[in-house]
């Protein structure tokens, strides 16, 4: 679960925590706008602001504000060089630096779903029903107001519930990617103990276009068991809008598939789309392996916009 919704449901509970968000950044420094980490009076904490001593010095303030009972949120400045002063030096010499904002608990009761924003001031924290016209952290002489877009994460399908499927899905999970498994058989093991994919379904491959949005924001990894499989796919995918599209098969198989799809009428900028073979070039052989390579390419792609 994200530190947004611990807080919320511990907020909910009555329980003790502090929602730290990385509101605003400048130059080399850890983390990025929005990042998240929540922080229980002892145990593990969740998520993270961007590690290392910053982090360290956050967890330590979060818990200070739990004993002494604080009910406003606080937004503090940290400057990652040697010469800042003290109270703002964050022990890091990356020459950035940042604010971040430690959110104590509400009593307010949250009903997160649906929500498309969120508010935070010196008063408190606010969801909205409403998407945010200009988020980010504004501050006026006595006063600041941090607010956010909450996107839902992007969803990948994985045509295939295999072994590589089953190593890639938990690293997917990781990069906060909803992750859909399709395969075309029954009573797969390793699409059964795949306990890091939201949704898992079983359906013929001829009829699997529905299943995924033509809006532009889906992501597609076609491993299926056969070429058939994979041409029945690819065929269904390469008239959609898709953020990505990969294909894991050998320079052989996927020269045949990109075949079938030509004598279906698909052209060669058609065919462009697909990253085949799937992955960044490290020499992967073992699924593990192979998942890092899929996920560091999509990651890639991503980044690029």
């Amino acid at each position: 679960m994200k530190p947004l919704d611990l807080f919320l449901n511990s907020s909910a509970s009555n329980q003790k925590t502090i929602l730290c968000i990385v509101a605003e950044t400048h130059g080399s420094c850890p983390g990025r706008i929005g990042f998240k980490m929540i922080v229980p009076p002892e145990g593990a904490c969740g998520g993270s602001v961007g590690g290392g001593s910053m982090e360290f010095r956050v967890i330590k303030m979060a818990r200070e504000m739990l004993e002494s009972n604080e009910k406003k949120p606080r937004l503090v400045s940290f400057e990652h060089t040697g010469n800042a002063e003290p109270e703002q030096r964050s022990g890091m010499i990356c020459s950035g630096s940042q604010k971040i904002i430690l959110i104590p608990p509400s009593p307010a009761e949250f009903e997160p779903d649906g929500k498309m924003g969120l508010v935070v001031n010196s008063n408190g924290l606010r969801l909205l029903d409403h998407l945010v016209s200009n988020p980010g952290l504004q501050v006026l002489k006595n006063s600041w107001e941090y607010t956010e877009e909450l996107v839902p994460p992007l969803t990948v399908y994985i045509f295939g519930g295999g072994h590589c499927s089953l190593a890639l899905s938990p690293v997917l999970n990781s990069l906060d990617l909803r992750v859909v498994i399709v395969d075309d058989r029954e009573h797969v093991w390793t699409m059964a103990e795949n306990t890091s994919a939201c949704k898992k379904i079983v359906v013929d491959y001829d009829s699997v276009s529905e299943l995924v949005s033509d809006k532009g924001d889906a992501l597609v990894v076609i491993m299926t068991a056969s070429h058939h499989g994979d041409s029945k796919v690819l065929r269904q995918m390469l008239p959609k809008k898709l953020k990505y599209l990969g294909m894991m098969a050998s320079r052989t198989t996927g020269k045949h598939v990109f075949g079938e799809m030509r004598s279906l009428g698909f052209t060669d900028e058609d065919l462009s789309k697909v990253h085949t073979p799937i992955g960044i070039p490290i020499s992967s052989h073992t699924p593990a392996e192979i998942a890092v390579s899929i996920a560091a390419e999509i990651v890639m792609v991503l980044n690029k916009g």
